[in-house]
């Protein structure tokens, strides 16, 4: 049949069905560049601009594809019904690949993230660079590149460090027994404003939480900028900040230790009393 199609279509339709592919694919860089154009000046957020182009690329080139083959005289129902079948075999092949696409989809429409954000995910670290139609890529904090499927991220609880230009982090810190507790919150606290001294951050704070095995448990909450450079620059600096503040007020931070007491009737005083029976013994033989 269909060889009796093509030898019935003449020069002239076979020039009108490239102008139309030609159109098509002309169409279709236009219509994407005026899509992303129109896009970014309402968003200019890259994720959505590419995902606008592409979509108006599909939309061209199927219009485009459908009339080409019009003007070819190819009957369009019975292809798109084998077209039918036939998706639905690559789809239940293809379906890990097809999900990953939907979440990318709905990754750019809800954006729990954009480019230059830092994310953890599924304990995975890093700085967002690309976000592709099957995987979201990050550049760990050792310069390594890490794809994680679209779907996974959104199968798992998602942090976004750089949401906020400000997170507060807490410092775990114990304090000996007997201090003077109200002046070493005062003073851990001063320390750690003092270091930062910066009036974008809150200030920074000294809770006693709770006693612990070898001392006063103490949390010190302090806020930084969110970058992750910034957080572990701001943590070293109050680290040693409070460690010169509880020097120079002569507070020691305990090292952990077990004290351990000999029970009653115990190996200790059952070696003592066999010591002074076996000298009564020599005492008797002496005699």
């Amino acid at each position: 049949m269909y060889t009796t199609l093509l030898a019935e279509l003449t020069v002239r339709d076979w020039i009108t069905a490239a102008s139309i592919a030609a159109a098509t694919i002309l169409i279709s860089i236009i219509v994407r560049r005026l899509t992303k154009r129109r896009i970014r000046k309402v968003d200019t957020h890259a994720e959505l601009v590419d995902a606008g182009g592409r979509l108006a690329i599909v939309v061209v080139v199927a219009l485009g594809a459908f009339y080409t083959l019009r003007a070819l005289d190819v009957e369009i129902g019975p292809l798109i019904g084998a077209l039918g079948v036939g998706a639905l075999f690559i789809a239940v092949g293809l379906q890990p690949l097809l999900v990953n696409v939907v979440g990318s989809v709905i990754i750019q429409a809800r954006r729990p993230f954009r480019r230059g954000d830092q994310i953890k995910s599924d304990d995975f670290e890093g700085t967002v660079i690309d976000i592709t139609s099957t995987s979201t890529v990050l550049l760990s904090y050792n310069g390594e590149a890490i794809h994680i499927p679209n779907a996974t991220i959104l199968a798992h609880p998602l942090i976004n460090w750089t949401h906020e230009p400000v997170r507060r982090s807490i410092m775990p810190i114990t304090v000996p027994y007997g201090c003077h507790l109200p002046k070493v919150l005062r003073e851990i606290g001063k320390a750690a404003r003092e270091m930062l001294g910066d009036d974008n951050l809150p200030p920074a704070e000294a809770l006693a939480t709770g006693f612990g095995h070898h001392g006063i448990e103490v949390d010190l909450r302090y806020w930084h900028y969110s970058d992750e450079l910034e957080s572990r620059v701001a943590q070293s600096q109050v680290a040693v900040a409070v460690d010169m503040a509880l020097r120079n007020i002569g507070v020691t931070i305990p090292f952990p230790q077990v004290v351990v007491h000999p029970a009653p009737g115990g190996p200790s005083a059952d070696s003592d009393t066999d010591s002074g029976s076996g000298s009564g013994q020599d005492s008797d033989s002496d005699s």
